[in-house]
């Protein structure tokens, strides 16, 4: 299946070829821009593991980088791109393992929460990796709990120790918040240790946005 160049995006941040200052080609349809392969080497040259930069590119979403010429334009499902984002960076530590809220993306009719979960393995036996469970709530009363629609990848190539384990995460949740929300308190709680003698505390973030 051959691919129309002239339809080419960076495969990192979706721009196009007019829209940046130079462009290169990798495997089939694969590119990458001059501003994104800078923001490579500089975390590249960062030594924190979970630098700003770094996740800030690692939570981006999945760009279609070229249509194949047999589609037309209009059967092309293109990836929606958020209203609006906020960077968070808040980090907490809760026995061994640390929850990391990235950013919040606020789309047409939904909101997604964004994170980096860092815990031990797990062992041997787990079909799945569960999920983060969230309750939130902000300024106005208004509740969100669970979610529909998340996500949770294994990520080994953030971390080089083999006694922790990195898991990329979103969590997606709907209505959208009213106008008058500016303040959400987020609680989140690690699934299986609920089930432990000694339930743990669930995380709890406040975001002011």
């Amino acid at each position: 299946m051959s691919f129309d160049r002239s339809l080419a995006r960076c495969s990192f941040c979706g721009r196009r070829p007019p829209e940046v200052r130079r462009m290169v080609a990798g495997p089939g349809a694969a590119y990458i821009c001059d501003a994104c392969l800078q923001l490579c080497n500089e975390i590249l040259q960062d030594t924190a593991p979970f630098s700003a930069k770094a996740l800030e590119l690692a939570s981006r979403p999945p760009v279609v980088i070229a249509a194949p010429q047999e589609l037309q334009l209009g059967t092309v499902a293109l990836p929606r791109e958020p209203l609006r984002s906020v960077n968070i960076e808040l980090e907490q530590k809760l026995q061994g393992m640390v929850l990391m809220l990235h950013q919040l993306q606020f789309y047409e009719k939904h909101f997604e929460l964004h994170y980096l979960w860092i815990r031990p393995p797990f062992t041997v036996g787990f079909a799945f990796v569960p999920r983060i469970i969230f309750l939130i709530k902000d300024n106005t009363g208004k509740e969100w709990t669970g979610d529909r629609g998340g996500m949770l990848l294994a990520r080994p190539e953030l971390t080089d120790d083999a006694n922790q384990a990195v898991y990329q995460g979103s969590a997606r949740f709907s209505p959208l918040p009213s106008a008058d929300s500016h303040v959400m308190t987020v609680r989140a709680a690690d699934p299986l240790a609920q089930f432990g003698d000694s339930p743990p505390n669930p995380w709890q973030f406040e975001i002011t946005f």
